[in-house]
């Protein structure tokens, strides 16, 4: 006989605590889902099914007469949506739609850039660095007036930081109130650029809210920002030593500003200065501020020579006589309008048509945008002294905020350097530098990208994010 005895009790009672637990599933209602209709089957510009399960809408803040209609998309991860992040994209501008990100960095689609979209309608394909690889994405269209969202109260485009902000968190808590499966899931705040004025702000919003005894609880565990602005000194006076470093300006010029502006570049009041300033501005005259090695608007490093094909024999002629925006910029601008502005890419996307929601334009113009949070070091800190997980990550080659104005703004939180300045790498290439920091934080250049890292260097961007986003505390 066997050495192993079966229990023919035990294995009846295991099937009839499976009998009961079928029954009880039968009685109890399901977890309530998605909200109905807010699935997305196709995109605009793509054929084929959709990488992961898609999901688009709008969430109202405010109240009364003052409503503000929020648009938002959610792509969910294609690793593991049940216990994947999900991570909100806010997006920079201050005020432009974030299928902006969506479309050029960090979203599951991005458009075939091999072609120059003049007569047809906008080719769009998959991103094979997209962060729905290592999570869910959240991104909304904020303030009201960016993308698809829109007021009901003209006044309500007037804005600025402190209201963008109490409306994101409203947004928030009522956007998790309808997608409730996800409530569970860690939460992380991103963004780029002007978001660095936003994203701390809601971060330290939402640690507050949760610190309530009623309401919403947000799983939030930390946040990312690329490039950002976090003090207007800093940034500005960046410029000259930053531009200086990379060989745009001469030994001569910097020496005169040194003496001249004494380390206050920005905003002088020394005549002396401000006319070293003028000269400043003439020697950068024409430089791309968001990759100095790139024409405007181009992604890819000014030194590639990829052919690139176009969908008319009159291309230029057509340019210049129909776009507003030149050939370096067509597709970053009228390419993402002809995608999403006509009535049948909104009925896709679950967007209002024009006569609600307005012209979808990636920046518009009619939006009056205030900024009122000038320095946002008191934020960091209320946030990184709980120990929430923080990354900091710069194009090594953006004048528009160099990472060294980021590392400037670091030394004066005054953590200690648990790491000091050591290379990364991705298939054993340099692909950036890096350092640590107490309190969670770490930062880190993408050697040779530019403002946003994701739309220049979209790979090694993409290392770096999930790395730090799966828990690493070092980029090694």
């Amino acid at each position: 006989m066997s050495r192993r005895r079966v229990d023919l009790a035990s294995v009846e009672a295991g099937a009839l605590l499976v009998v009961v637990a079928f029954l009880l599933c039968m009685c109890v209602p399901p977890v309530r889902a998605t909200p109905a209709g807010a699935g997305v089957t196709e995109f605009p510009g793509f054929h084929g099914e959709l990488p992961s399960k898609h999901y688009a809408g709008y969430i109202t803040v405010g109240h009364g007469q003052q409503n503000r209609h929020l648009y938002y998309y959610l792509a969910t991860s294609e690793r593991n949506p049940t216990l994947d992040p999900v991570v909100i994209w806010i997006n920079g501008g201050p005020a432009c739609s974030g299928f902006s990100a969506f479309h050029h960095s960090i979203g599951p689609f991005k458009i075939e850039y091999s072609h120059v979209h003049i007569k047809d309608n906008p080719r769009v394909t998959t991103n094979p660095y997209s962060w729905t690889k290592m999570a869910s994405l959240l991104l909304v269209d904020s303030p009201a007036g960016a993308g698809y969202s829109y007021a009901e109260n003209e006044d309500d485009y007037i804005t600025n930081d402190t209201n963008r902000v109490v409306d994101l968190y409203d947004f928030l808590s009522k956007w998790f109130a309808e997608y409730t499966e996800f409530q569970s899931n860690p939460f992380y705040v991103a963004g780029c650029s002007y978001s660095g004025v936003l994203v701390p702000v809601l971060a330290q919003e939402i640690l507050q809210r949760n610190e309530e005894s009623y309401g919403m609880k947000i799983n939030f565990k930390g946040y990312s920002l690329c490039n950002p602005a976090v003090d207007v000194d800093i940034e500005n006076n960046a410029h000259v030593p930053y531009a200086f470093r990379m060989g745009l300006i001469s030994d001569e010029l910097f020496q005169s500003l040194v003496t001249t502006c004494n380390g206050k570049y920005w905003n002088s009041s020394s005549p002396s200065c401000q006319g070293n300033m003028e000269q400043f501005y003439m020697q950068i005259k024409g430089i791309n501020m968001e990759h100095i090695l790139c024409p405007p608007c181009r992604y890819k490093m000014g030194i590639n020579k990829e052919f690139m094909e176009y969908d008319s024999g009159q291309m230029f002629e057509r340019i210049s006589k129909t776009s507003e925006h030149g050939l370096e910029c067509h597709d970053q601008e009228q390419a993402l309008q002809k995608l999403f502005d006509p009535k049948l890419g909104r009925e896709k996307l679950h967007a209002k048509q024009t006569e609600v929601s307005g012209t979808w334009k990636r920046c518009p113009n009619h939006i009056q945008y205030t900024r009122d949070i000038l320095t946002l070091t008191e934020y960091h800190l209320n946030v990184t002294s709980k120990g929430y997980r923080v990354f900091f990550y710069s194009g090594d080659h953006s004048l528009l905020v160099p990472f060294t104005a980021t590392m400037e703004w670091l030394k004066k939180l005054n953590f200690k350097e648990t790491e000091k300045w050591h290379p990364w790498f991705v298939e054993n290439q340099i692909a950036g530098y890096s350092m640590r920091y107490g309190s969670n934080i770490l930062f880190a250049t993408i050697k040779g990208a530019g403002h946003v890292p994701s739309d220049y260097l979209p790979f090694e961007a993409f290392v770096a994010y999930q790395r730090w986003l799966d828990g690493a505390n070092s980029l090694w």
